[in-house]
């Protein structure tokens, strides 16, 4: 991803913090899906067919953390001490994935009882994996 458009997602995310109209936030989820990959962070295991995009639980509530870019995801992973998803090299692995298969991946996992997606978390935005169809079927209208 380059610098722009990394800057294009930060834009319009403190713009829909900002203002919270919802045309604001549709920009954003717009931006987000014109994205050719979407990236996750995993654990490091021995074996690399083990290594599955992360799901944490917040408010009791199991989660998927994505990013719109590589550096955000390296950095988000590198917050949490102890996490395993930092190596003894100090390299975090990221699964980069085609936007299209992420969220098919996403709604596979709705089906299995993840209720959310976190974009970017520490700065970032988020919504229940449900409401993924009807976001892109919104914004693909506008």
């Amino acid at each position: 991803m380059d610098a722009s458009a990394h800057n294009e997602i930060d834009l319009l995310l403190a713009k829909a913090k900002s203002s919270g109209r919802p045309e604001d936030l549709s920009a954003l989820w717009k931006a987000a899906l014109n994205l050719p990959q979407w990236h996750f962070i995993t654990r490091q295991t021995a074996n690399i067919e083990d290594r599955k995009p992360f799901v944490g639980v917040m408010d009791n509530k199991p989660w998927a953390f994505l990013f719109t870019d590589r550096q955000r995801a390296q950095e988000y992973a590198r917050t949490i001490p102890n996490s395993g998803f930092v190596d003894e090299s100090g390299n975090v692995l990221v699964i980069s994935t085609d936007t299209q298969k992420a969220i098919d991946y996403l709604l596979a996992l709705a089906s299995q009882g993840v209720y959310g997606l976190r974009f970017n978390e520490l700065n970032g935005w988020f919504s229940p994996i449900e409401n993924l169809p009807a976001i892109i079927k919104h914004v693909n209208k506008s």
